[in-house]
């Protein structure tokens, strides 16, 4: 073989090699790439072993990356817990991802993206359409879902979403804008980009007791105080910590292994989807404890921190403003939560009655039906189950109803 053979294998090798260490790969290239540039020289006069060394210990790196790579998608079963949760699920913004950057939002559903999800034990299909959210692409709906993974359908086919068992019952068209670990600030600017143009009749969004954290994880304390001072103040989200170089050669040049997941989750382990923690058998059915339930809200409680009251005002105010958004459309709001803890519900309810829209306890008949028997949570989990769904999504159905269509 060639020594310009020899080196192109060598640096397809040390590409694979280095996609182990995601971002941070690029310095494995460069320590590489420099080792094979100072084994080329005494090639050029003859002399092909020190080559030759680098090529057997790459080749055998990479040997052991490629067979650690075939065992985890063969026996992706070996995986328990919080460590299957980070190397399987999809909730990321690689290559294989559902995410994409957005400076504003985060991260956003990728366009036009298909792929397998998991999460504790649930496998699903996760499908977004050319406009970015999950479910088929419209053109105009009578009916627009804000949320998070609730409204997403974590653990759920796209069928048995809140927004498309809604549409089945209901017989309007909806638009499912929901998306994992959002806030209400997310939900007003994605209602503002995608909602807007879909001249919607109502606007249904589902408040989740993380909502509060969820904003002071995704922007700095800066932006807030300007969102909450500045009525359309676009707040800018958090960059990654990792640096740009580190970043863009994790998204655009690095394989997504799962190899490579399996050793940043066992350095860096994923925290759970969602808050309570569920019960240790893995046949068990969820259902909140009575000590969460009777858990104080917070942001409201005494001695709150001022992250946690700042995230409060936010939230409030994200409220109120799409609201006024909604107005704007010509659209009525619907405010729901998932009726759990009960100080978290009553005052969700008490800022809709301050800024003036609907408000549903749906959450609150879900969690009686779940405290009757029903399997309306997903097991080892804690999101809504398809029955948990369509329980939602008729209720809503029926209230809209009840009080008459605009």
């Amino acid at each position: 073989m060639s020594v310009a053979a020899i080196s192109a294998l060598e640096l397809l090798l040390l590409w694979l090699v280095s996609s182990v260490l995601r971002g941070k790969g690029i310095l494995v290239v460069a320590a590489g790439g420099a080792a094979l540039a100072a084994s080329l020289v005494p090639a050029a006069r003859g002399r092909r072993a020190p080559l030759y060394r680098l090529f057997f210990l790459t080749a055998l790196a990479a040997a052991g990356t490629l067979g650690a790579e075939a065992i985890l998608w063969l026996a992706p079963g070996l995986l328990k817990g919080r460590l299957a949760n980070q190397v399987l699920s999809g909730y990321h913004s690689e290559r294989d991802g559902i995410y994409v950057s957005d400076a504003h939002l985060g991260r956003t559903l990728r366009p036009g993206f298909t792929r397998s999800m998991y999460w504790n034990g649930h496998v699903w299909r996760h499908d977004a359409n050319d406009d970015g959210y999950r479910g088929p692409r419209l053109t105009r709906a009578d009916a627009v879902f804000l949320g998070d993974s609730m409204i997403y359908g974590h653990g759920v086919e796209t069928d048995q979403t809140v927004p498309a068992r809604f549409q089945a019952v209901s017989g309007l068209p909806t638009a499912n804008l929901g998306q994992q670990g959002t806030c209400p600030v997310q939900a007003l600017e994605l209602l503002r980009r995608k909602g807007r143009s879909l001249h919607p009749r109502y606007v249904f969004l589902c408040a989740h007791p993380t909502d509060v954290m969820d904003a002071i994880t995704a922007y700095d304390p800066g932006e807030l105080e300007r969102f909450v001072a500045r009525d359309g103040y676009r707040p800018l989200a958090r960059t990654d910590d990792e640096s740009r170089v580190f970043q863009y050669w994790l998204v655009h040049v690095a394989i997504p292994l799962r190899a490579a997941r399996v050793l940043r989750g066992a350095m860096h382990p994923a925290e759970p989807a969602f808050a309570p923690a569920v019960a240790p058998n893995d046949d068990a059915r969820f259902l909140p404890s009575p000590e969460y339930l009777a858990e104080p809200f917070a942001p409201l409680a005494a001695g709150a921190n001022p992250d946690t009251r700042l995230g409060w005002r936010v939230f409030r105010h994200a409220i109120a403003q799409i609201a006024q958004e909604a107005e704007r459309m010509g659209a009525q709001v619907v405010l729901f939560d998932i009726g759990y803890p009960t100080a978290f519900s009553a005052a969700v309810e008490d800022v809709a009655r301050e800024v003036g829209v609907h408000y549903s306890d749906v959450g609150r008949a879900v969690l009686d039906a779940a405290q009757k028997g029903a399997d309306v949570y997903l097991p080892r989990d804690g999101h809504w189950s398809p029955a948990g769904c369509d329980a939602v999504a008729r209720r809503l159905a029926a209230e809209l109803n009840n009080g008459g269509k605009r």
